[in-house]
């Protein structure tokens, strides 16, 4: 590809050729850990049928739009004007900010390792068919609102401005835009972070996540290795953490059980609208808005809480479930982020 040693675009990437990289670029963006309990490992996991999995380097120019490319166009389909749950300028922001070339090569991956899983094509090239990023260190947030990223869960009190205003009135604060746990819980302790989590839309439906979830899972999670007398077969980064803990978008929660992954009860974060701070509305098929409690209540807020049984484990918040209940229902308060974690052992 001709582009190929540009500097990487701030620009949305819809190029679905670009998911195709030269064998030579993806083998040279895989990464070798220096401390390594094997150094003389190959730096990937080759898999059965033509696939490979392997941590790179996301700076990586091709390597970088091939991702972007899977992204961008995933996230395309979040629309709700394509029949999505996200307003179409929201969309664009992200596909511009966050998933372009330059944010999948310079912003949350210089704090995570990024996996890719790939396909052989032919002798040249390999197709890239999914990605997850996940926090090189169990103490990583990779966004905090819109206006932190790559926090440490540990100084984030001291990290992050509570009192800033939103714009130029001080009456007016960013923070009271949002709804979500007290910080010093937000992060389960011992998680690592994963965000980016997607499938090439050529490729869905193939249970692929379910692959590279299980891949990494035997191939790379310290505490399942070692728990299971398991061969290190590469030379890359192990991941330390007790499991995966994700910030996703409301529509993910469904597909994230379907996976293992379990809902953190209470740690819901909610937009809040104020006269100053009006939220964009969300259109239904005919282009009717929808009332914050129907949103919420399209996710199942309030129901899940109200006849359930509380689920084991210390990570959960317990006793903020009467808060997001009575946010759930608020005409001003709409659903922005559920919590979900996954054990590796």
């Amino acid at each position: 590809m001709a582009h190929q040693d540009t500097p990487l675009e701030r620009a949305p990437n819809m190029r679905a050729e670009d998911r195709f990289v030269s064998t030579e670029a993806l083998r040279a963006a895989y990464i070798c850990y220096d401390e390594s309990r094997n150094p003389s490992a190959i730096n990937y996991i080759p898999m059965p049928d033509g696939l490979e999995l392997g941590i790179v380097d996301s700076a990586q120019p091709p390597i970088a739009r091939a991702l972007s490319s899977l992204f961008c166009r995933s996230i395309e389909d979040a629309r709700d004007d394509l029949g999505g749950y996200l307003p179409p300028a929201v969309v664009l922001r992200l596909q511009t900010e966050i998933v372009s070339p330059w944010g999948v090569g310079c912003l949350w991956g210089t704090t995570g390792h990024r996996f890719v899983l790939s396909q052989h094509v032919d002798e040249a090239r390999r197709e890239v068919l999914a990605t997850i990023l996940v926090g090189q260190s169990k103490d990583t947030i990779f966004f905090f609102t819109g206006r932190y990223n790559n926090l440490r869960h540990s100084t984030i009190a001291e990290t992050v401005d509570f009192e800033q205003p939103d714009r130029d009135d001080p009456a007016q604060r960013w923070f009271d835009r949002f709804a979500f746990p007290e910080v010093e819980r937000f992060k389960p302790r011992a998680y690592h972070h994963i965000a980016n989590f997607v499938v090439a839309k050529e490729h869905r439906r193939k249970r692929l996540s379910r692959l590279i979830l299980d891949t990494i899972l035997v191939k790379y999670a310290r505490d399942y290795i070692e728990a299971h007398g398991l061969p290190i077969e590469h030379s890359q980064h192990l991941l330390c953490g007790k499991g995966y803990w994700q910030i996703g978008d409301p529509p993910w929660l469904e597909r994230m059980e379907r996976l293992g992954f379990k809902l953190r009860w209470g740690a819901e974060s909610f937009f809040i609208e104020h006269d100053w701070a009006p939220l964009t509305p969300i259109h239904d098929e005919d282009g009717a808005p929808i009332p914050n409690p129907q949103y919420n209540a399209s996710f199942g807020l309030p129901a899940r809480y109200l006849d359930a049984q509380p689920p084991p484990g210390d990570e959960h918040l317990f006793e903020r479930v009467p808060e997001i209940i009575r946010l759930s229902q608020q005409p001003n308060a709409k659903l922005q982020y559920f919590q979900a974690m996954y054990d590796f052992i």
